[in-house]
């Protein structure tokens, strides 16, 4: 990490700082047992809404053993069109992909230094423009339907989906919408679309009826710029993307985040790993 970018994520993580002591306020040393007040009926919420992140895994899945079968019949241009769209499905999971499964998560999806998974696949198809990649995507189908079964097997909990909905949001405008994840693709963009679009249906779903109840006023502001991010990130071309307006947007965002956790009686979400 650049001395640019560490010395903005520790002024940012000052300003959490002072969001968090400003919303409990003389009661910062608050007993144990008022974190997680409102997790049990969320948690409800957050299980019916686990068939969404299943189907994006699914769809990851099915695209990625075709791409499997078209880099076996030495399809250049159909392994590459198959990565593309299994991309979007896993770009949609990342909503809890950090959160549960770590480790799964570095092995399908490890950047920026990929060695296996999506982006060594990705530097082959795209990159060198051929199809030596057999064995890596035999690979990737397996973690893949790993991380399926597993999932499959999972309570999925308010707090975890609240935890990775706002460290993806953080990293899009920190990491990832300056287009290095997915270069040798060009899809570093459309990967973008997704998470947003992952982000906003996991907070629409899961929690803003109860951040409303809660909370008018915050739950206007996240409303509004949940919208204002869709419309940012809905330009054309990577180079019509305003980098830096998302990264303060997505910002904001997270504060919002953390605020709306407090409201929901949460514990306040952590952005790294």
């Amino acid at each position: 990490m650049n001395s640019k970018k560490l010395t903005r994520k520790i002024s940012f993580a000052r300003e959490i700082s002072l969001l968090i002591l400003a919303c409990f306020g003389a009661h910062v040393a608050f007993p144990a047992t008022t974190a997680l007040i409102g997790a049990a009926p969320l948690d409800s919420t957050a299980m019916r809404f686990k068939p969404y992140v299943l189907e994006q895994i699914d769809s990851s899945l099915a695209a990625t053993k075709t791409m499997r079968d078209r880099i076996a019949s030495s399809d250049l241009v159909g392994a590459q069109q198959a990565w593309l769209a299994a991309r979007d499905g896993w770009e949609r999971s990342e909503i809890i992909a950090t959160e549960l499964f770590p480790d799964l998560d570095r092995a399908i999806d490890a950047w920026p230094d990929a060695r296996k998974g999506f982006h060594a696949i990705e530097a082959r198809l795209f990159g060198a423009h051929n199809v030596d990649a057999l064995s890596a995507a035999d690979e990737l189908v397996g973690n893949l339907t790993d991380f399926e079964r597993q999932l499959r097997a999972t309570t999925l909990r308010a707090q975890a989906l609240l935890n990775g909905t706002t460290r993806l949001l953080y990293e899009v405008g920190e990491d990832k919408a300056g287009g290095g994840e997915s270069p040798f693709s060009g899809n570093s963009l459309q990967e973008v679309v997704s998470n947003a679009a992952a982000i906003t249906a996991a907070y629409e779903q899961v929690f803003a009826q109860s951040v409303r109840r809660k909370d008018v006023p915050l739950a206007t502001a996240i409303a509004g710029n949940l919208a204002k991010l869709q419309q940012l990130v809905g330009v054309p071309s990577l180079k019509q993307l305003d980098t830096a307006q998302l990264r303060d947007l997505t910002e904001t965002l997270t504060s919002n985040f953390i605020a709306a956790a407090q409201d929901l009686g949460l514990e306040t979400p952590a952005l790294g790993n």
